[in-house]
């Protein structure tokens, strides 16, 4: 019979191979027996395993924790939609972006102790589809068109080809994607409206973010019932490294070159196919491509003294 409690840890990811298998195996049941959990079944499975057998590993699961990185939740996300099973995040991951939210530590002892006291509160799922998906794919942060994207074909190649490590390669492909300064002109569809302009990122959020210095990437509300979507439209080098100083002072949703859209829907149509990032993994993708919402889809575990901007 299945453990109430299934853990499902991406042996594959940055963190693990850092730490090595034996490291990461015995972090992960130190955690457990120190938060008390002896009803849990762990399953340490490579990242491309996940998607192919996470029926079958949480199949009878009544709460469900995932150790990995944004990609590895969103996978884990995706089989646990509606139906109201807590969804835990263990944060072995380079950016860990949802649990930043949900106000979990980042060390995984006392992640795992946060999860045990946790509360189970439903949070919205944002779903991007184009012609080559119509059902759509989930995303539980962001997704990009533009600038970052391409960003993140350069940081990978980087790493691949060069042997960088992923935070020296982001900046370097940052650094050559100011230099190169690359627009792209959409047809905006939203709420009855239809315009052309020319940018150089569109970042849709499901749910707004906060910016302001030292809440840096922090959405206070993940149940807002709302697209929150980031339109660049500042020319030139300057520009746009402007709006990056921006971002990291807090000035950002004061700048007149940025404009925000709130809304449950939108369609983004471009010329040829673009590279979309959505939480950090990267598609080529033929427009239109749209973005809807599913109002608190999914169950996740918030740690009661978390700060919370829904409540």
């Amino acid at each position: 019979m299945a453990s109430r409690l299934v853990v499902v840890v991406n042996r594959s990811g940055g963190t693990a191979k850092r730490l090595g298998r034996t490291a990461l195996t015995t972090a992960i049941e130190r955690g457990l027996d120190g938060a008390g959990r002896t009803d849990a079944t762990v399953a340490m499975v490579s990242g491309g395993e996940i998607a192919e057998r996470i029926d079958s590993l949480i199949a009878g699961a009544e709460e469900v924790w995932v150790g990995g990185g944004d990609g590895t939740v969103r996978t884990v996300a995706a089989r646990l939609l509606d139906t109201g099973i807590p969804l835990g995040i263990i944060p072995l991951g380079t950016m860990n972006l949802l649990a930043h939210d949900l106000g979990l530590p980042q060390e995984i002892d006392a992640a795992m102790a946060a999860l045990t006291t946790a509360t189970a509160e439903a949070m919205d799922v944002g779903v991007v589809s184009h012609a080559a998906d119509p059902e759509g794919a989930i995303f539980l942060i962001k997704s990009a068109l533009g600038l970052y994207p391409e960003m993140v074909v350069d940081r990978e190649r980087r790493r691949r080809l060069f042997g960088h490590g992923k935070w020296p390669a982001m900046v370097r492909a940052s650094l050559r994607a100011l230099r190169r300064n690359r627009t792209l002109e959409v047809d905006l569809v939203h709420d009855g409206e239809r315009r052309r302009l020319t940018t150089p990122a569109i970042v849709v959020s499901n749910n707004p973010y906060e910016f302001r210095a030292g809440r840096l990437f922090t959405k206070p509300d993940l149940a807002s019932g709302e697209l929150t979507v980031y339109v660049s439209t500042t020319r030139g080098r300057a520009g746009l490294a402007l709006q990056l100083v921006k971002i990291f002072t807090g000035g950002l949703p004061r700048d007149r070159d940025l404009e925000i859209i709130h809304t449950s829907e939108i369609e983004i149509a471009f010329r040829r196919s673009r590279p979309v990032a959505n939480d950090g993994e990267v598609a080529v993708v033929r427009a239109p491509v749209r973005y809807s919402l599913r109002p608190r889809a999914l169950t996740v575990l918030r740690p009661p003294d978390a700060e919370n901007g829904s409540t």
